[in-house]
Order: C-alpha cells, then sequence, then structure tokens
C-alpha cells in the first residue's frame, strides 16, 4: 500500500525536505510563479490544475497550467504572487500556512524562470471554485 502523502506526517515531511530550497528562493526575484496545490476530490489524491483560456494573449493562452502567473511589483514574495494568482484566476483562498515550500524553477520556452509554489489545500469541491473565463476555460 502507498504511503498517505497528504497525511499531516506527509505534509511535515515535506516541508522539512523542502525548508532549505523555500528559505533560498522565497524572496528571489522570479518572473513568475505557480501554485501546486494538492488536494482531494472525493477522498481521492489529486492535483488542480487549469486549462488557460484562448482570449488570453501570448503564447501560452490555450495551455494546461497550474494556476499562477507573473509576479506583481506589489507582491512580498513568489509565494504571494502564487498565491494571488489563484484566487484571481479560480476564487480559491489558500492561506499561506498552507503552503508547504517552494520548488527549484523552471523555465517556459523563452527562458522565464516560474517558481512553483506546493501547497496543500485538502478536500476540494471543484464546483465550488469560481474559475475567471477571462484567465481559465477549464479545470481539472
Amino acid at each position: 500500500m502507498l504511503p498517505d502523502y497528504l497525511s499531516a506526517e506527509g505534509e511535515q515531511r515535506c516541508r522539512r525536505l523542502l525548508a532549505e530550497v523555500t528559505a533560498r528562493l522565497r524572496a528571489r526575484p522570479a518572473a513568475a510563479a505557480v501554485l501546486v496545490p494538492l488536494c482531494s476530490v472525493r477522498g481521492v489524491p489529486a492535483l488542480l490544475y487549469t486549462l488557460r483560456s484562448s482570449r488570453l494573449a501570448g503564447r501560452h493562452k490555450g495551455d494546461v497550467s497550474f494556476p499562477g502567473g507573473k509576479c506583481d511589483p506589489t507582491d512580498r514574495d513568489v509565494v504571494h504572487t502564487a498565491l494571488r494568482e489563484t484566487h484571481e484566476e479560480l476564487g480559491l483562498v489558500v492561506p499561506e500556512e498552507h503552503v508547504w515550500g517552494v520548488l527549484q524553477p523552471v523555465y517556459d520556452q523563452r527562458k522565464v524562470t516560474v517558481v512553483p509554489v506546493l501547497a496543500g489545500v485538502g478536500p476540494l469541491d471543484p464546483q465550488s471554485l469560481r474559475p475567471n473565463p477571462e484567465e481559465v476555460s477549464g479545470m481539472r
């Protein structure tokens, strides 16, 4: 049987493993941040991701993605960017204390730095989300 990675013990283990990376990368400048939301849907572990709207300008319209976007000058750090963008895109409020850590940056086709932020959002009813149609055309 697989371990329960969404358990309190799994969360604490993950937070410990990510603590050093999080401390180093959290305040580092980045162009964008995404939230990697760990959740459960009807008791089954899941990730929440979106299909970006075809109305968006730029290269990423229609892409499958995690909620997130460009860092604003008013954002305190990449965690704030990821949480703000998730709320704007899905209407989902994720408290900062639910953030488990920051993962290593990834780079898009144009070499833009994107920082993934891992968070446990718990049990989720996808019907409770309110996607912004200007930014999101679907969720999974």
